[in-house]
Parts: C-alpha cells; structure tokens; sequence
C-alpha cells in the first residue's frame, strides 16, 4: 500500500489524504464519499453494516498535528495506549489485507481475460492460416492456368505469323500469276457494252510485209505456241480472236498490169490495232 490507506468505496478507490471517515468494522472511506453516504443512512458503504453507535463512525485527520499527537493517549494508562496501539495497527493490517485481496482479484481477472483473449486470437490465427493456405493453393492453380494460358498464347501467335508468312507468300504468287495472265482482252470493255475504241484505245497502224499465206500461217503459230506456254492454252471465246482469224490465199503473182511496185504493196498492207466490236 505503499504506507497509504485507499477509500474502500467501490466507484472511488482512491488515495486518501487529509480527513476520513472510520467505520468500527475497519472500513475507512473519503471525506466525501463518508460524508454523502452516512448522511442517508448509518450502514456502511462496503459490507452494508449497522453502524448504529455512538463511535461506529469516527471522522479523523490523516495528518494530525503535532499538538494532536501529544495530547491524543496522554493520561491513559499504558495497557489502554497498547490496546489502542494493537486496535490500530489491526485495522492497517485489515486495509493492507484487503488492498492485497482485491488487487489479487483484479489479477485474477485481467488474466483471465488475457487466457479469453489469446484462445480468441489463436482462433484468428487460425482461421487466417487456413484462409492464407486456401489463397496460396488458388494462386499455384491460377499461375498454371497463366503458363498454360502463356503458352497457348505462344502457340497461336507462332500459327498466326507461319499463316501469315504462308499468305503473303499465296499474295506474291497471286499477284505474279495476275501479271503473267494478263492480255491484250484485259483492255477491252466487258461483254454487252460498247467495244468501239475510245479515247484511251491503244492502237497501232503497222504495215505487215506479207509475202506467202504460208510464211503467215507458221508465224502465228508460233506465236499462238509461244502465249501457251507462258499464259496457258489460248481462249477461242474472245471476240477480238474471232476478229483476228486470217484465212491463207494463195500466193499472188504479177501481171502485166500490176507492175506498179507500190500499188502491189498496197495490196498486201494490213492494219493492226483494236478491233471495234460486233454490234
């Protein structure tokens, strides 16, 4: 107790110091707290006693005074002093008893409050590594559910980019295929329309020097050999070969009125350029 009493009120347990209320069943409570109390009644505030008499209830001065202290047992006899003296030091040890009692139960207390408190968090802790256990088998599953995910990802983009080598390549014989099949009847207007040269029409006047119908017949067909073999056999469909069909003569001779040079030439000049087409 440290050499200090403590109110034995239960709301106040606070130090005391200055004036106090004694009680005669070794209680001891604050000057206010005694005085509020047994101003309603002469029962004691912490056992709830009958303090009926005329010294059950004494105020005293925690401090006394010097005067106070030689005047107080002076003239008693010493076996009065001693029984006041033993009366004295019995109601300290009483207090002192009972601070240590009621500390021990708030010991007891706060520890079973502390046991309450650990099996709680234990339960936490618990609880928290079965939910942290749980998280780290959901984040293995979905790291292999990313691998996979990766690698399929992987495996697509490596089709994708071997079917784009693979178009690309189809792009580049298309568009040789598309310059090698093109002809002269890729310049002519579909058919139902039109085919009478226009504007743009290429055309071209040459003179063909024509000497035999049959110098003429192996020339076009190795011509017509030579566009087999590089644009593939030669459509007979097209209007403008419909046009181009030259039947052999046969070879003219002079006679004695064409012997004018150039009016045999004229005879054999033959002009090349877009056929207009058949109405």
């Amino acid at each position: 107790m440290d050499g200090e009493l403590v109110c034995n009120f239960k709301k106040c347990r606070k130090r005391l110091s200055g004036y106090a209320w004694v009680s005669s069943c070794s209680h001891i409570f604050c000057d206010e707290d005694g005085t509020r109390e047994f101003n309603k009644a002469y029962t004691c505030p912490a056992c709830e006693s009958n303090l009926s008499g005329k010294f059950d209830i004494v105020r005293i001065d925690l401090q006394p005074s010097e005067q106070y202290k030689s005047m107080v047992l002076a003239g008693q006899k010493p076996e009065v002093v001693m029984e006041v003296c033993t009366r004295a030091l019995s109601f300290w040890t009483y207090q002192a008893h009972q601070e240590r009692t009621y500390q021990e139960f708030l010991a007891s207390k706060a520890k079973e409050k502390v046991v309450q408190l650990e099996q709680y968090y234990e339960q936490i802790i618990g609880r928290t590594q079965t939910e942290l256990n749980t998280l780290k088998t959901q984040l293995l599953g979905v790291k292999k559910d990313l691998d996979s995910t990766k690698k399929k990802y992987n495996e697509v983009s490596e089709k994708l980019m071997e079917r784009s080598r693979q178009y690309q390549k189809l792009q580049s014989l298309y568009d040789g295929l598309r310059r090698k099949s093109i002809t002269h009847s890729t310049f002519e207007t579909d058919g139902g329309q039109d085919n009478r040269p226009g504007p743009h029409t290429f055309k071209h006047h040459n003179h063909i020097s024509v000497t035999t119908g049959e110098d003429f017949l192996m020339r076009s067909k190795r011509h017509q050999e030579h566009s087999a073999i590089d644009f593939g056999p030669p459509q007979t469909n097209s209007l403008s070969e419909k046009d181009f069909v030259f039947k052999p003569h046969a070879t003219p001779t002079l006679s004695a009125s064409d012997t004018n040079l150039s009016s045999v030439q004229d005879r054999f000049n033959l002009e090349i350029g877009t056929p207009s087409g058949r109405r």
